[in-house]
């Protein structure tokens, strides 16, 4: 399957419109419609209908679409794990993580970079919510992200390697100096801001504690696409956001947000690393020993 054709895909199930995707890459419209007929010949099913100048995704279009940045991104890994290879790299460890958000991360690849020379770590960041896809996919070989992200994956192995609390984020040009004093009038005065309809387990006591140290009963709720989008929406003072008290410690990059630790909540969660449980490879097998025994370490466990 032509990468290039997928891009195309992509352009036209966004806009709409082959016209302006035509324009976009610098092909003509009638090359443009050749590469799409020959995808849905490759798949054996129509992708989009055409009415008039109107087009729209089917729906094994919109179930393509949903799918089709992860086989992309899985392809392009493909790709650069060969030419790696061809450079000299006897293998490539490929890692994701939605930020610095665990010591375990940093102890283990030290000592993996030491005992492997050879193989090539490359770490990327990812969102959160989107790793246990993206090692399903295998385009990475391991993960890490928050417990409440993981969907469920038969053949993904999920090991807790330390846990965390809770922040609340708000804008720091409405409350410079915030503190959990400062909760009350945060939620009186200002929406609850959530990535997608998707309310993660852990919110429901989250709410809980936030009724209860607000005497307030009536949160007002928004929802935003994604995590970034309410760290954006909670910088422009548009309402606050409750996150990993170490994701945003992770994205200090995020301007005029102050965030609150919850840590007096009782509410945490895990942090985990994500692996295949049918991965063969020596290596990727003995950086998960590796990082298990960070976190025994920094946990005193022994082992």
């Amino acid at each position: 399957m032509n990468l290039e054709i997928l891009q195309y895909f992509q352009y036209i199930a966004k806009y709409k419109n082959i016209t302006r995707a035509a324009k976009h890459f610098y092909i003509s419209q009638s090359t443009l419609s050749r590469y799409i007929m020959s995808l849905e010949e490759e798949l054996g099913v129509k992708l989009f209908i055409r009415n008039n100048k109107q087009i729209e995704l089917t729906e094994a279009g919109r179930v393509f679409e949903y799918d089709c940045e992860l086989f992309i991104n899985h392809m392009k890994t493909v790709i650069n794990n060969v030419q790696l290879a061809d450079k000299g790299n006897i293998g490539v460890l490929r890692i994701t993580t939605p930020g610095k958000i665990s010591q375990v991360l940093t102890d283990a690849l030290a000592i993996f970079r030491n005992k492997y020379p050879s193989i090539k770590p490359i770490i990327e960041l990812y969102d959160f919510d989107e790793i246990p896809s993206a090692v399903h996919y295998d385009i990475y070989q391991i993960g890490f992200t928050y417990d409440f992200a993981v969907t469920s994956y038969e053949e993904l192995e999920s090991i807790p390697i330390c846990s965390d609390e809770f922040s609340l984020a708000v804008s720091s040009d409405l409350f410079e100096e915030a503190t959990l004093e400062s909760i009350p009038e945060i939620i009186k005065s200002l929406p609850l801001i959530l990535p997608s309809f998707v309310e993660p387990p852990f919110l429901k006591q989250i709410l809980h504690e936030l009724h209860n140290i607000s005497n307030n009963k009536n949160i007002v709720i928004t929802h935003v696409n994604t995590t970034d989008s309410v760290m954006l929406q909670t910088s422009l003072g548009l309402g606050y956001g409750i996150v990993p008290t170490s994701f945003s410690k992770a994205k200090n990059s995020f301007q005029n947000i102050t965030f609150i630790n919850l840590d007096n909540f009782s509410t945490k969660c895990n942090i985990v690393m994500l692996y295949k449980k049918s991965f063969s490879s020596d290596y990727v097998k003995s950086f998960v020993n590796i990082a298990k025994q960070c976190y025994y370490e920094n946990s005193g466990i022994h082992k």
